[in-house]
């Protein structure tokens, strides 16, 4: 258990490693506040669709797939159990923020963050698992999520939504998995190769972020508190709730710990191209993925006594 713990913790710092990338780099002015816009855009409409396109792309049995129903609606019940905590504790904040608050209660970093530690601790199944469980947090991100954010003026919801590239990714994916087919060879290789931009990327325009951003924001009470509510709350509420319900531990400790990894990385972008506060949504970011050092050892040890 040390050495996983060991490992869990090395996963979190390497996430901070980019962020301190993102601060060298703007302290170098290499990202301005006139060229940040292009990143953005290369991280939401082409790193993070190849991301979840590679994750659709993956041979699966019939048996995998029925045994991945159970983790898939444990998934969906994390976002709507945390959006509907979040819309009853954020009601009075600010538009500005309430955006931000709402999609950093619903989505985690179960991607980025999450899926590294299931391969350390549970080999191929935990990948395997953690990537179906990522197809609901998915589709609301880039639906319900995206909503948040979303302006009339913007084109409205079937542009923005709809006929996002996310979304559109999605859809191309459950053809895959429908299918059975795989995008061959070398095509494969750059969605996934694109795809891995994305943890890195995202890390480093939140790093740049915090490079010019006024330190007492990390000791903003809703930062404090959504980062309770992500790391501790609902992490443990699912552990009882699945106790209770005679889960698997297998399944059980998959779900918990994807659900007690931090804000997920995008919450920062999502704000900034879509008009929620970025530099608040990094914060949020920022704070929880540094406490999830500490928090995610601490939620698997208490699984385990469960």
């Amino acid at each position: 258990m040390n050495e996983i713990v060991s490992r869990m913790i090395n996963t979190q710092l390497l996430l901070f490693l980019y962020m301190l990338c993102g601060v060298i780099v703007a302290k170098l002015k290499i990202i301005r506040n006139d060229n940040r816009q292009v990143l953005v855009r290369l991280l939401m409409d082409v790193a993070m669709p190849m991301m979840v396109l590679a994750a659709f792309n993956k041979k699966t049995t019939a048996e995998e797939i029925k045994a991945s129903f159970l983790v898939m609606l444990i998934a969906l019940a994390g976002c709507v159990v945390s959006g509907l905590i979040g819309r009853v504790v954020w009601r009075k904040q600010p538009e500005n923020k309430r955006k931000v608050l709402m999609y950093a209660s619903m989505f985690s970093n179960a991607g980025n963050a999450g899926l590294p530690i299931l391969k350390l601790v549970f080999d191929d199944v935990g990948v395997f698992l953690g990537s179906m469980y990522l197809i609901p947090p998915r589709i609301l991100q880039w639906t319900v999520g995206l909503g948040f954010f979303v302006k009339p003026e913007k084109g409205g919801w079937v542009k923005n939504v709809l006929l996002n590239p996310m979304v559109v990714t999605i859809y191309i994916g459950a053809l895959l998995m429908a299918t059975g087919w795989q995008i061959p060879g070398v095509f494969g290789t750059a969605i996934s190769n694109l795809g891995s931009m994305t943890a890195p990327l995202s890390m480093i325009l939140i790093g740049a972020t915090l490079s010019s951003m006024d330190l007492r924001m990390l000791l903003d009470k809703s930062v404090l508190l959504v980062s309770l509510l992500r790391l501790l709350v609902f992490p443990m509420l699912f552990a009882v709730g699945l106790k209770w319900l005679g889960t698997d531990l297998t399944t059980m400790n998959i779900c918990v710990i994807l659900l007690a990894m931090p804000v997920a990385s995008n919450t920062a972008a999502m704000a900034e191209r879509y008009g929620g506060d970025y530099v608040f949504a990094s914060a949020c970011v920022s704070v929880t993925t540094l406490l999830s050092v500490l928090t995610v050892p601490l939620i698997t040890w208490l699984v385990q006594l469960l």
